[in-house]
């Protein structure tokens, strides 16, 4: 999605504005976006819910958006949406989004220089004030991205427990179109049914008091998503 970040900072960004995005182009090409735990009740009425690595090894959860590489099936030639569909919180922070510096912990707010403006009609979205302090806009930005990254450390947290638990299986996700082409995704992890069924006391109570049950059932629930895939 990101094609050339730039760190905000009052220096270079003070008379600058961000642009009125309107509409999802720039997700076109995403077939996969990460989302939280805080996410999972209203992706799972429209998507698969997965769980993978990333390159760091690190746990994260994804909904699918497509089969074919590159394409989002999701968004129309116009840009738009499907209707009634869920949009993950990911897609949704565009055009900013959090980087880490280097060997350093902190995380610093960038967004896409493409979307920056100094046109007058942008100024609702304007960055910083006469005073040099954030604008409202970017505080709301700055709620939004933190919350995201707390969710986002939340739900790495939950996959974690799942594979302590010994409930994750690989899996391969088929898809099948009403061409009768069939598309294979593998590196997918779910949780194995038969596994969660047969627990004992000792795990199951553990289950229930970290409230992991209502998550592990809309991910459940979403797997039956699947297949509707591919009959966009």
């Amino acid at each position: 999605m990101y094609q050339n970040l730039e760190i905000v900072n009052k220096e270079n960004h003070k008379n600058q504005s961000v642009r009125e995005i309107k509409d999802f182009s720039y997700a076109k090409n995403i077939m996969n976006a990460p989302i939280t735990i805080a996410e999972f009740f209203e992706a799972c009425k429209n998507y698969p819910i997965f769980f993978a690595k990333d390159k760091n090894n690190d746990w994260f959860a994804s909904v699918m958006l497509g089969y074919k590489e590159n394409v989002n099936i999701f968004i129309n030639d116009e840009g738009n949406w499907d209707k009634l569909h869920y949009i993950p919180a990911f897609i949704r922070k565009y055009p900013f989004v959090f980087i880490n510096q280097t060997d350093k912990e902190e995380l610093l707010l960038a967004v896409e220089k493409d979307c920056l403006s100094e046109d007058k009609n942008d100024e609702i979205r304007k960055l910083f004030n006469d005073n040099n302090e954030n604008t409202e806009f970017l505080n709301n930005v700055l709620t939004f991205l933190n919350q995201f990254h707390t969710d986002s450390i939340s739900t790495k947290e939950f996959i974690k427990q799942l594979e302590e638990w010994e409930l994750l299986e690989e899996k391969i996700a088929t898809i099948i179109t009403q061409e009768q082409e069939q598309f294979n995704i593998n590196g997918l992890f779910i949780v194995n049914e038969e596994k969660l069924k047969h627990l004992s006391k000792k795990k199951k109570e553990e289950i229930c008091n970290k409230n992991a049950i209502p998550l592990i059932t809309a991910h459940l629930i979403s797997l039956s998503n699947i297949q509707k895939l591919g009959t966009k």
